[in-house]
């Protein structure tokens, strides 16, 4: 199976990350996945900060995923869960896993959510760790 895993660093994200070896196998691929929402400014080194700070994150999950097929991306984009949805299209994902603040009430719809969002959208099932 090919899982796209949404990952920003966060606390959140990270036990996505402890949690994904209770289910994958030695023959799944992972594609971790961050997005820099960082819009193009200029001068671009804003970008390349954003850029290195997703990777900076990256190599550290990869040390947790090193028994497993890990290939990691950065992408650019304003729509956090569009781009996540649109790679996953582009590689042929199967699962879509991604983490949840649990936020309620008003706060979930004066915030919102990439991973409700990536709910609605996502034509493949989405795991989402809490």
């Amino acid at each position: 199976m090919k899982y796209v895993v949404a990952y920003d660093g966060s606390e959140y994200s990270k036990k996505a990350i402890l949690f994904l070896p209770k289910i994958l196998k030695k023959e799944d691929e992972v594609y971790l996945v961050t997005v820099v929402k960082e819009p193009p400014r200029s001068p671009e080194q804003k970008i390349i900060e954003e850029r290195s700070k997703a990777e900076e994150a990256q190599k550290e999950v990869m040390k947790e995923l090193s028994d497993f097929k890990v290939k990691a991306d950065i992408l650019e984009s304003l729509d956090v869960p569009d781009a996540i949805i649109e790679y996953c299209s582009k590689i042929g994902c199967d699962i879509i896993v991604t983490a949840s603040r649990g936020l309620t009430g008003l706060k979930r719809i004066v915030l919102g959510s990439v991973s409700q969002a990536i709910l609605n959208k996502s034509h493949v099932p989405v795991l989402v760790i809490k």
